[in-house]
């Protein structure tokens, strides 16, 4: 949506309903990539204005002197600088300091976190705040007085001492890729300079903005928890003083710099405070330090398009804000930060941000019990970062500009009975909150709000609900403010406000149903049903928006948001007891979780628990990726230009308009390819680089504009026009590529095993039945990323990818060169999951191109929102399954027929290679499996984590859920009577050796005492009517095969001190790679791990390797450096024969030398398959996980899982713990909450974006979290007996699904439909509660 930002104050002309560029509502925030948490909140103001293009300031005049910043105290001058652009922006690019990472723009994910100190504009002390830097302009850091900011840079170093919270995230193996953790740490400081013993909660609570998706967070969370010095649950440690608090040696008041020993005078008030900072022929930017000058101001540009600023937050939601003329940074008025406790209630400024508000409500709660509910409501708004910088005011003016914005603060204001204070120069007015979105805010700001105390007999209650409990916009919000007289015994209601957002724009008060209980008894039933009744008629959710929720959910979320406020207004002795869950929203304790492994010392360093070789580099910001890389002299910057028609023809692209723009370059279409326009080189199906006419999804690139800046490039993406011809339908959903028969060529034959056919016809019992799992974004936090640059014989390519051999074939045959002179380079990634494998070739050839064709350096980087555009997700798919089973439950016959979304091209096709997973644990004698591949007109789907292996063991899980469903009989005993057992001989047709899956099966049974706590969930089943609980189990059977990977590993030893580096084919992407190689050298050479360095991939060193994936890099590669190291003990031997026994490593080395040994080994490691089409080996494991579901709202929390994993004699158990754990959450997120959402008409991806996708965030993880690696349990077909961790453990998380499943049911069957039902992924809140079948018929006192 082409939508103004939020502001906090607004000076505007009148604004007008249907003004296209003010509340256009062709929801086009697809393309603007949304944020991700309800407020971008911001404390903004705007002004309404129309749309106009988009400018880039030179400045022309400013303020004599200059204007500085300070980070990490020194003093930078930006008198000359952009005042708009963002702090990440210019930490990255102009001060180099890459520690602080860029991934969403939005505010959503955390990795731009940085810490903000200055002085309170009321009080002499500091202000400490965690912001993300992304969304602070530099201009706005020039009225806060006496600021510093503090970066990842600024707390400590691998050479010169790492912070204490650095060192503990890296102890505790909280790092994987390492691009989130920056962000972690800040947030971490933030918490600890503000308080430096927080409790475990205020802990858990401090990262509600910070996205990971390697770990899981579990080991992040128990990090941070060691700063608890109460607990004796957490490890103790060094706790350091963050607070060394030291008199400022200017004003002699309190300076909170922490251990930065800041040198310098301290900023003091920015120059000029009142007046015209910035001037240009664009923009202005004016800093005004009273009231006054802000009046003046106003009424100098009462005719331009002024934006206040101070938060700046709204961007992050509403990205195509302005542009506006005049900027005024309100953030220097004290004035605007006055809190008062009057009388009649709290009167609060326009400039305190939430997380102020939400203090201030708490300090002051004894004075109305509603502000303890209105502070906790605010708490579920955005996260930490957002709310500090954001305010309420700025939430309320986007409600004002955008009707259809989910404002919760104007929700609970409203229901308190709020009233804001509008104020210009000339007038001051007070109005409630219903009449403040009519007001004509032309002139005039938001100046104060007044939240009165409940009176006696009042009582208050919100609530809201969202798709994560934690950073997301609610589905629905309401607040309810009833005033009951107790009479005659009856309870009366007085008066009632009732008041909701989500249900529709216009929608705010459920005006009947207050009328209606005016003057009723609330202990009557018929009360209770003709409110629920009338509310039902008023009720009438917006249906047209597909990134809504379903109307039906929505309405009735909102009848059951009143049942819990009416039942909350009554005692316990007039409520049923099964009834009286329904009052209490799901509470989540402090998260827990045990890792319990076994490792062998005397074989250290293998098998010993230690962090990444990494950790402390990511912890402390040092770790370089692509995008950290020093700019190179005349580098050119790139975005691409995608398709918004998801099925047509390309007529023209029209760049004129774009190369006017400031620091334009060019723009490359397919005519500019010198080579094949392809990304994908033979004998793939060709996939264009940049469309040369036919349009096969919306999100494809069709051209690219370079530019000497991203954010330049950026900019001239909008001035292209594309024209198109030949629009036709997209096909879209999996039900149009079927009905339409729409397939790509036969992946490959069927899986005939016996006859299915009869079995299934003739055996007792049989069902039949359908079921999905959804599509995944990778949401890797380094998103799609390359550089190239031109040498005297061809391209340096420093490439985020997982594939090199492949990426260096597709760019010399799109530039027209041999493979020799493109040289290929990976130090790390940023997170990957499979995404970069075949996708990375995209940004690749483009920028290879651009290089060519410019003859420049060129770096290509997509952001969020075009990543998740243009380039492909998990395979969704439809599954059509029969199956014949005996009455005892043991199965006869399965037939599947799996309907697979590859999009619009079949390359990286999963379907018919993953049927190897079909079977999971369990045996039967008769199978038909037929893979299907559908053609949509989507952006070609890719491998993600643990592809096809997931669904598909999804879909036997859901079969025997089914058929045990028919059978009435326990889930559990079902598939515990169909495992395998040693010896059995699977539908692919090799025999099973090591079979254990019926052993661990029934003993992790036993030892989480599954029969205890089933016993214990259906008594409280029984007991409670609005909340259930559900458990389940499933095995897991993963094959893992190593005959399609190939590298080329190489060790050498260099004489000089007896130092060892290693090259192999493998990508380090969080999953310890590296480390596990070192560990292994270093064991079979006897040396210490500190001897050992691995130097990053390149296609020079390890020409030809497979991807990195499949989980079995990691064993590959080791494999490889083992043999090295035995070919270099046989080559030593010799001379170390003649030595003395005492001979050091060091000595043995130099001897060899001497003696002419050759002292680099290789070996090129690519197995030979085995026999029968069998795995190398299998991989076991058994996940039990326990649901909770409130009923009423959808709302669910895993209340504990246990993992029982096979790892074989794990090579580093910390590392693998966790991958085991990383991948569960990373499967839970795809079972529970991770949706895409699609255009149907277009095909577009309307959910681009944090603002409307929702990974799992540290509170989604299951509240008691515990992995146990398989003791004792070596594997003889394994390298050093170990086995792979990276992807089978994630295909047990659809565990968590169906232990919802399991409390849905319970819900159903006390409405009387105790049948079968399919669940699918991802089954979100939403899905969840209308699977409960809720009536409000049914709600009862």
């Amino acid at each position: 949506r082409a939508l103004p930002g939020g502001c906090s104050r607004i000076f505007a002309r009148q604004r007008c309903d249907r003004d296209p560029g003010v509340c256009s509502s062709n929801n086009n925030n697809s393309g603007s990539g949304s944020s991700g948490r309800e407020a971008q909140l911001s404390s903004d103001m705007a002004t309404v204005s129309p749309q106009k293009p988009g400018c880039n300031l030179t400045i022309e005049s400013t303020t004599a002197g200059q204007l500085r910043v300070r980070v990490n105290g020194v003093f930078h001058d930006v008198k000359c600088k952009d005042p708009l652009m963002s702090l990440a922006e210019y930490l990255r690019t102009i001060l180099q300091h890459c520690g602080t990472k860029l991934m969403c723009g939005e505010g959503g994910c955390g990795c731009c976190v940085v810490v903000v100190e200055y002085d309170d504009p009321l009080r002499p002390e500091k202000r400490i705040e965690s912001i993300n830097s992304c969304l602070c302009p530099i201009g706005s850091l020039l009225s806060l007085k006496n600021h510093n900011v503090t970066t990842i840079e600024a707390l400590g170093s691998v050479k010169k001492g790492l912070h204490p919270i650095q060192q503990r995230l890296a102890d505790s193996n909280g790092s994987q890729c390492g691009y989130c953790s920056p962000g972690f740490v800040m947030q971490m400081y933030g918490l600890l300079k503000n308080d430096a013993n927080p409790s475990l909660q205020e802990v858990e609570d401090n990262f509600d903005g910070n996205v990971c998706r390697c770990t899981g967070y579990r080991p992040i969370l128990d990090a941070m928890k060691s700063f608890v010095k109460d607990s004796s649950n957490w490890q103790k440690g060094f706790f350091v003083d963050i607070e060394d608090i030291k008199p400022c040696s200017k004003t002699m008041k309190l300076c909170k710099r922490g251990h930065l020993k800041i040198d310098g005078r301290c900023t003091g008030a920015a120059m000029n405070t009142a007046g015209l900072l910035f001037s240009s022929k664009e923009i202005k930017w004016y800093q005004p330090g009273s009231l006054t000058d802000l009046y003046l101001l106003l009424r100098e540009h009462c005719e331009e398009a002024v934006k206040l600023v101070h938060g700046d937050t709204a961007k992050g939601v509403f990205k195509k804000d302005g542009p506006y003329k005049v900027f005024i940074d309100v953030k220097g008025i004290p004035d605007l930060y006055v809190v008062t406790m009057e009388p009649s209630g709290l009167k609060v400024s326009s400039n305190v941000s939430l997380n102020s508000l939400i203090d201030y409500l708490r300090q002051y709660s004894a004075q109305s019990p509603s502000y303890n509910v209105i502070a906790s409501h605010l708490l579920k708004i955005a996260n930490s970062p957002v709310r500090n910088a954001g305010g309420w005011a700025g939430n309320l003016m986007m409600r004002w500009k955008h009707r259809e914005f989910v404002s919760d603060v104007f929700v609970v204001f409203e229901a308190a009975g709020a009233r804001v204070t509008v104020s210009d120069v000339s007038d001051v007015n007070t109005y409630n909150l219903v009449d403040f979105l009519n007001v004509n805010m032309q002139g005039k700001f938001l100046l104060c709000v007044e939240i009165p105390k409940l009176t006696k007999g009042e009582s208050m209650r919100s609530y809201k609900v969202m798709p994560r409990n934690q950073n997301a916009h609610t589905y629905v919000s309401a607040a309810f403010r009833a005033k009951i007289i107790v009479s005659n015994k009856k309870q009366l209601v007085q008066s009632i406000s009732m008041v909701y957002t989500g249900i529709n724009k216009d929608f705010i008060h459920a005006a009947a149903t207050e009328k209606f209980l005016g003057g009723k008894d609330l202990i009557s039933n018929d009360t209770l049903q003709g409110a629920l009744a009338i509310l039902d008629k008023e009720l009438v959710p917006d249906d047209a928006d597909p990134l809504l929720a379903s109307a039906a959910y929505r309405k009735i979320l909102a009848q059951g948001l009143f049942y819990k406020f009416y039942l909350s207004l009554l005692s316990d002795d007039i409520i049923s007891p099964r009834n009286r869950s329904a009052r209490y929203s799901l509470e989540r304790p402090v998260s827990t979780g045990n890792q319990t492994y076994s490792s062998k010392p005397e074989e250290y360093p293998l098998t010993k628990p230690m962090p990444k070789l990494s950790a402390r580099l990511q912890t402390s910001g040092e770790a370089q990726y692509i995008d950290d890389l020093p700019l190179l002299p005349n580098e050119l910057f790139t975005a691409f230009v995608l398709s918004t028609e998801g099925n047509a023809t390309l007529t023209d692209i029209n760049s004129t308009a774009a190369m006017t723009m400031p620091g334009a370059v060019a723009v490359l279409t397919a005519e500019d390819i010198p080579g094949s326009n392809t990304f994908m080189p033979p004998p793939n199906v060709v996939e264009e680089i940049f469309s040369s006419g036919p349009i096969l999804y919306a999100g494809q690139p069709v051209a690219m504009c370079v530019a000497d800046s991203q954010e330049h490039a950026l900019q001239m993406v909008e001035k292209v026009v594309v024209t198109y011809q030949d629009q036709k339908p997209p096909i879209v959903s999996l039900d149009d590529a079927i009905k339409q028969k729409s397939f790509h060529p036969s992946p490959g034959p069927w899986i005939q095993v016996g006859d299915a056919v009869s079995a299934v016809s003739n055996s007792p019992c049989k069902v039949d039945g359908e079921i999905r799992a959804g599509e995944q974004y990778h949401f890797y936090m380094e998103t799609q990323i390359c550089r190239c640059v031109p040498t005297e014989d061809g391209l340096n390519i420093q490439a985020s990818s997982q594939w090199l051999t492949l990426l260096q074939e597709a760019v010399a045959d799109a530039v027209g060169i041999q493979a020799k002179n493109i040289n290929v380079t990976v130090k790390r990634l940023g997170g990957a999951y499979g995404g970069k494998a075949t996708r990375a070739n995209l940004v690749a050839c483009a920028a290879a191109v651009a290089a060519t064709v410019l003859h420049r350096p060129v770096r290509c980087k997509m952001d969020l929102s075009t990543n998740m555009k243009a380039i492909g997700k998990r395979h969704g798919y439809a599954v059509k399954y029969k199956v014949g089973f005996n009455k005892d439950g043991t199965l006869n016959g399965i037939i599947i027929t799996y309907y697979c979304n590859s999009g619009s091209s079949p390359n990286d096709n999963e379907v018919e290679e993953s049927l190897i997973f079909s079977d999971n644990a369990y045996k039967c004698e008769n199978w038909q499996l037929i893979p299907v591949a559908l053609k949509t007109n989507r952006a070609p789907h890719t491998w993600c984590r643990a592809p096809g292996s997931k669904p598909n063991i999804f879909v036997i899980e859901t079969v025997l859920e089914h058929v045990a469903k028919f059978l009435s009989m326990d889930p559990i005993i079902v598939k515990q009577k169909n495992l395998y057992a040693q010896g059995d001989r699977t539908p692919m047709g090799f025999v099973l050796p090591y079979c254990s899956i019926r052993n661990l099966y029934a003993s992790q049974l036993t030892k989480v005492d599954v029969a205890g706590r089933m016993e214990t969930i259906k008594k409280f089943n029984a007991d409670n009517l609005w909340k259930k609980k559900g458990l389940a189990v499933v095995p897991l059977k993963y094959c893992m095969y190593w005959s399609w990977g190939c590298y080329l590993c190489t060790v050498s030893v260099f004489a000089s001190d007896g130092s060892v580096i290693i090259s192999h084919g493998g990508i380090e992407s969080g999953q310890g790679l590296n480390t596990k190689v070192a560990q292994v050298c270093a064991y079979m050479l006897g040396i210490p791990m500190d001897t050992v360095f691995i130097k990053p991939t390149t296609t020079d060193s390890s020409p030809n390797s497979a991807a990195t994936g499949g989980s079995i890099t990691s064993e590959l590669n080791c494999m490889g450096v083992q043999i090295c190291c035995e070919i270099l003990k046989q080559r030593m031997k010799p001379v170390k024969d003649k030595l003395p026994p005492s001979t050091s490593w060091k000595d043995l080395v130099a001897a060899c030398y001497q003696a002419k040994v050759n002292l680099t080994a290789q070996d090129w490691v690519w197995p030979d398959p085995r026999p029968e089409g069998a795995p190398q080996y299998n991989s076991y494991g058994v996940a039990v996980a326990e649901a909770e579901v409130d009923v009423l709202t959808g709302e669910n929390q895993i209340t504990q899982v246990d993992i029982l994993f096979d790892c074989g004699e794990s090579m580093n158990p910390d590392v693998d713990v966790g991958q085991v754990e990383g991948a569960f959450i990373m499967g839970m997120g795809y079972w529970l909450m991770e949706k895409m959402v699609y255009d149907p008409k277009t095909g577009a991806v309307l959910n681009a974006g944090t603002w409307e996708y929702k990974p799992p965030f540290s509170k989604c993880i299951p509240v008691s979290f515990n992995i146990e690696l398989l003791k004792d349990a070596p594997n003889p077909m394994g390298v050093l007996r170990s086995k792979a961790c990276g992807e089978p453990p994630q295909c047990m998380s659809c565990v968590t699904l169906f232990a919802v499943k399991r409390a849905i049911e319970a819900a159903r069957k006390d409405t009387g439909q105790d049948t079968y039902f399919p669940l699918h992924g991802p089954a979100t809140v939403d899905v969840v509660q209308t699977s409960c079948l809720v009536d409000y018929k049914n709600f009862t006192i």
